[in-house]
């Protein structure tokens, strides 16, 4: 029976999160609170909101970097196509803390020098 409740706790997670990003609270590329300030401020275990977490990027709505963060991610439905997709990944990189630089090595690792790729 315990292990229902928790289910219940996981399920309203990723359900609240799910109606504050389609309302437009958060936003593509808006740093999401860390897992510990969640589950401090709802008095669960913080593996409660990782799993949420995990959930939520699994369908795409959440792009996590170990140790930066989750960051919302731009819905498949509203992106644009891969164009939308990429913009999205990259306001998440900025949010996170990459520099344009950063940026740019990483273009060049999967594009090499190449400008016609």
């Amino acid at each position: 029976m315990p292990s229902r409740g928790k289910q219940n706790v996981y399920q309203s997670i990723v359900e609240e999160l799910k109606r504050l990003i389609a309302a437009g609270v958060y936003v593509a590329g808006e740093k999401l609170p860390s897992v510990r300030t969640l589950a401090l401020e709802r008095g669960i275990n913080p593996n409660t909101v990782q799993r949420a977490y995990v959930q939520l990027e699994a369908e795409g709505l959440l792009t996590v970097f170990p140790k930066k963060g989750a960051f919302v991610a731009e819905g498949r439905e509203k992106s644009g196509g891969a164009a939308g997709e990429i913009l999205a990944v990259l306001r998440a990189w900025k949010g996170a803390g990459v520099t344009k630089s950063e940026m740019d090595e990483a273009v060049l690792a999967v594009f090499g020098g190449d400008e016609n790729d």
